[in-house]
């Protein structure tokens, strides 16, 4: 690894870090006093950034809550694309969902806290629901990338990538229903798993 790629790992490393810290601290906050309650400002300082770092990670308090993560487009377009060549998008869409949901699930306390928040506001519920149709957008996009096809012609990548994401949404589903008892890494394998092939 050259010098240069090191530190860009390092302060790819240091952002991502940065980006948990706020989204960790504006979830702890919400899950305390509530969504309404709680301020840019509150979050910064709880965070351990200035506000203006706030706004360099998330353009509002309700993004910090949910976390999501605006390069995540060109993360997904990057790791499929460095799955191996001789694996079918399918098979590499599956493995950088999985090992993309196995890293938010390692976090805990933060994953716990966000279920319970999510439970707790309708709003912040359906911000998540966003944020997954617009993961979905970035996983078809990283699909075709990796593919190299025409979105007109190549139905079968287009829809590779759309029964990945509802794959996923069933598992978390599925979760949810059960409490958010035992791994929805586990539960997104078996759906996997689960699905017929056509």
């Amino acid at each position: 690894m050259t010098t240069e790629a090191a530190g860009s790992s390092l302060r790819d490393r240091k952002k991502r870090d940065t980006r948990a810290r706020i989204h960790r601290a504006a979830v702890s906050l919400a899950l305390a006093r509530g969504v309404g309650d709680v301020t840019v400002e509150e979050v910064a300082a709880a965070a351990e950034v200035s506000p203006r770092t706030f706004f360099n990670y998330f353009a509002t308090k309700e993004s910090a809550l949910v976390g999501e993560d605006p390069e995540v487009a060109e993360h997904l377009t990057r790791a499929v694309a460095e799955r191996p060549g001789d694996e079918s998008v399918a098979t590499a869409l599956r493995a950088v969902v999985t090992a993309r949901v196995a890293a938010l699930e390692a976090d805990d306390e933060t994953w716990r806290m966000r279920r319970e928040l999510a439970d707790r506001s309708p709003e912040l519920a359906a911000r998540l629901a966003g944020a997954g149709l617009r993961l979905e957008t970035a996983l078809v996009r990283a699909a075709y990338a990796r593919t190299g096809t025409d979105p007109a012609v190549d139905l079968a990548t287009g829809v590779a990538a759309r029964v990945t994401m509802a794959v996923v949404r069933a598992a978390f589903d599925q979760h949810r229903a059960a409490g958010h008892a035992g791994s929805v890494t586990e539960r997104l394998e078996a759906a996997f798993a689960a699905v017929p092939h056509a």
